[in-house]
């Protein structure tokens, strides 16, 4: 199965890093824009309902179009390598704000099927 070339659309993805205040409160900073082109759906069908109940109107599905790898870094967390950049669950996804800006969704799953699909809440 391909993807549409019509339904294929560059989006920006945004590392989540999380820092501490002076205080000692977490609160979390995104590194800089990686693109990548993706088709992106709303959530829906029986299990996804079942999954997220009332939040389903929140999510929405990306599929994208490249090549992965899967790398696990020192500390033990799974990520998955796209051209170039590493995307893990808590990251940012720029869908319906310019790159530049803070990301509107968070990645909630990542599936590795043929090809890399996302989960993704909005903020």
């Amino acid at each position: 199965m391909r993807l549409k070339r019509n339904r294929l659309k560059t989006y920006s993805h945004r590392q989540v890093i999380p820092k501490k205040d002076n205080e000692g409160n977490s609160y979390t900073e995104y590194g800089l824009p990686s693109s990548f082109e993706a088709e992106v759906w709303p959530a829906g069908g029986k299990l996804q309902a079942e999954m997220y109940g009332q939040r389903a109107i929140h999510i929405k599905n990306c599929r994208i179009n490249a090549e992965y790898e899967t790398v696990t870094d020192e500390k033990g967390r799974v990520g998955y390598q796209v051209e170039d950049m590493t995307i893990r669950e808590s990251d940012g996804i720029c869908l319906n704000v310019p790159e530049d800006h803070e990301p509107d969704y968070r990645i909630i799953a990542i599936r590795p099927y043929r090809y890399l699909t996302l989960e993704v809440e909005h903020i």
